[in-house]
C-alpha cells in the first residue's frame, strides 16, 4: 500500500533535517500506525536505520555495529562496553549531516535505565556531532521520558513527534473502495495503516475478518491485549474496563458496581485509557465536563469498538475451530454497529462542513428526559461559531432512509429536548445512501463526510 498523508510530519522531520548543527528527534505513537515507515521515508542514503529488539545491551551494541557497517558498506568491528563509548565513537563514522535513527527505543531502556541519563551528558556536552532519532510504540515510556519534569531527556528534544491514527477519510484512498465501504471497513479497521494493509491481502471484508480475527491463528485475535501490554505494567483492570464498555457498560458508575470498585479506584484506568486514545468520555451537549454527572464511557478506537463487540465475545468458539460460524452471526449484526461508529464520524465532520455559509463548532450529542417525560436523543448539536444559528443533526445508516419520516423524528427529538440557544435552527441529516432533500433540511452522504475528514 502506498504511503499516505502524513505530509505536516514529513515536513516537519525534513526541516530539522536540513539544519546545520545536529538536531535530537523523539517520535512515538501506537503501534501499526506508521512510525517506521515514516522515518524510512526521510532517511537519506548515508544515514542509519536500527531496529532494537529485547536482547542483552552488548548484543544490541553489537546489532547496530553490523548495521552501521552493512548500510554504510565501511569497515566497523569494534566491541563497546557501555552505550556511552558507541554513541561517541560514531563521531568517526557519520558525518554532521548524517542521522541514526533507533526505532523501538524503549526496548533498549528497558535492558539498560540509564540510557536516558547517557544521552542528556552526551546531548548537554554537544558530544554527538550527527542527528538522532528515538522512535517507539509505549506512548507512555517515550511521552514520559521527554515530557516529564524530572526525566533526564525533558527539554532535550529538539522536535517531538506523536504519530496518531489516520483520520477516516484516507481509507477510501487505501482500499481503493465506495465512500459506503469505506464507511464500514473504518469502522472495523479504524485509521491504522497496518491494518489495512492487511485487509488489502483480502478479496473482501468477510475473508479478511475470518483470518484476521476469526480463525485460531488469526494475527488479531490478541491485538488489544498487546497494544495495552505496550503501555500498563498491568492490563487486567483496563482489559476489563474495554470488555464491559465493549458490551454496552457506558456509565462509570455501573463499571464501578460490577467490578467491586469504587469509581476512585478506577479513575486512573480510565485516564490511562483516555490518554491511549483507546477510549472516550462523553457528556450531553451544553454541559460542563467538569460538573456533569451524566458521563458515558464509549471505546474511541474503531478495532477495539469491533473487537470487543464481536470478537471477543466468540473467542472461545473460535478456538474450537468455529470461528466462520461465529463470524457469519456477526455478519447480521454488522451494520447495526457500523451505523454508531458513522455516528460519531458525522459529528466529528460537523465542524469542517460548509453549511448555510456558517462555521461550526464542535459537535456533541445529547440525550435526557424530554419535555414529555421520555428519554430522548439527538445524534449531533453544534452552535456556530457566531452562537446565532444551531444545528441538530440525524444520522442513518440504513439502505431504506426515509427522509420525511427522519425530518418528523428530528423534529420530535429537538421540540421534546430543552432549550439551548436562542438561535436559528438548522437541520441536517447524515445518510448513508441519496435521498431527497427538502428546503427544511439538508442532507449530507459518506462522500460528504469523507472528504472533510482527512
Amino acid at each position: 500500500m502506498e504511503f499516505l498523508n502524513r505530509n505536516r510530519e514529513l515536513q516537519q522531520l525534513d526541516q530539522f533535517l536540513r539544519r546545520e548543527k545536529p538536531v535530537f528527534i523523539v517520535i512515538y505513537g501506537r503501534r501499526r500506525c506508521g512510525k517506521s515507515r515514516l522515518i524510512q521515508q526521510v532517511l537519506q542514503k548515508g544515514d542509519v536505520y536500527f531496529k532494537a529488539d529485547r536482547q542483552a545491551p552488548a548484543l544490541q551494541r553489537e546489532q547496530l555495529v553490523q548495521t552501521i557497517a552493512d548500510n554504510l558498506d565501511v569497515p566497523y568491528d569494534a566491541t563497546f562496553r557501555s552505550w556511552e563509548s558507541l554513541l561517541i565513537d560514531l563521531n568517526r563514522i557519520l558525518k554532521p549531516s548524517q542521522t541514526l535513527a533507533i526505532d523501538e527505543f524503549p526496548y533498549l531502556l528497558k535492558n539498560d535505565p540509564a540510557l536516558t541519563s547517557i544521552l542528556q551528558r552526551l546531548i548537554d556536552g554537544h558530544k554527538l556531532h550527527y542527528n538522532l532519532i528515538i522512535c517507539g510504540s509505549s506512548q507512555n515510556t517515550m511521552s514520559r521520558m521527554v515530557q516529564s519534569g524530572n526525566e533526564p531527556l525533558y527539554g532535550r528534544a529538539d522536535v517531538i513527534i506523536k504519530i496518531r491514527p489516520l483520520a477516516a477519510g484516507w481509507i477510501q484512498e487505501g482500499l481503493q473502495l465506495s465512500p459506503e465501504e469505506s464507511i464500514r471497513e473504518y469502522a472495523v479497521w479504524g485509521g491504522i495503516p497496518r491494518y489495512w494493509e492487511l485487509r488489502n491481502e483480502y478479496k473482501d471484508l468477510a475473508t479478511a475478518l475470518l483470518h484476521l480475527f476469526f480463525s485460531r491463528d488469526a494475527i488479531l485475535l490478541d491485538e488489544p491485549l498487546r497494544l495495552l501490554s505496550d503501555d500498563l505494567r498491568s492490563a487486567v483492570q483496563p482489559y476489563t474496563i474495554l470488555t464491559m464498555i465493549g458490551q454496552g457498560v457506558h456509565r462509570p458508575s455501573e463499571i464501578a458496581a460490577r467490578l467491586e470498585k469504587s469509581l476512585s479506584g478506577l479513575a486512573d484506568s480510565f485516564q490511562k485509557l483516555i490518554e491511549l486514545g483507546f477510549i472516550r468520555r462523553e457528556i450531553p451537549f451544553g454541559e460542563s465536563i467538569r460538573s456533569s454527572k451524566r458521563t458515558l464511557y464509549k471505546i474511541d478506537d474503531p478495532m477495539m469498538a469491533f473487537y470487543f463487540r464481536f470478537v471477543l465475545p466468540n473467542k472461545q468458539r473460535i478456538e474450537m475451530g468455529l470461528g466462520e460460524q461465529a463470524l457469519s452471526q456477526v455478519l447480521l449484526h454488522l451494520d447495526e454497529y457500523v451505523a454508531g461508529e458513522w455516528e460519531y464520524l458525522c459529528r466529528m465532520a460537523l465542524p469542517l462542513l460548509e453549511i448555510q455559509g456558517k462555521q461550526w463548532d464542535i459537535a456533541s450529542r445529547w440525550w435526557g428526559t424530554g419535555k414529555d417525560g421520555k428519554e430522548t436523543e439527538l445524534d449531533g448539536i453544534a452552535l456556530s461559531i457566531d452562537k446565532t444559528h444551531i444545528l441538530f443533526s440525524e444520522a442513518k445508516w440504513t439502505q431504506k432512509s426515509n427522509p420525511v419520516t427522519a425530518l418528523m423524528q428530528l423534529n420530535n427529538s429537538i421540540n421534546n429536548c430543552r432549550k439551548f440557544a436562542d438561535a436559528t435552527v438548522v437541520k441536517l441529516l447524515c445518510n448513508r445512501v441519496a435521498v431527497p432533500c427538502s428546503d427544511d433540511m439538508m442532507v449530507v452522504l459518506p462522500s460528504d463526510i469523507l472528504k472533510v475528514l482527512k
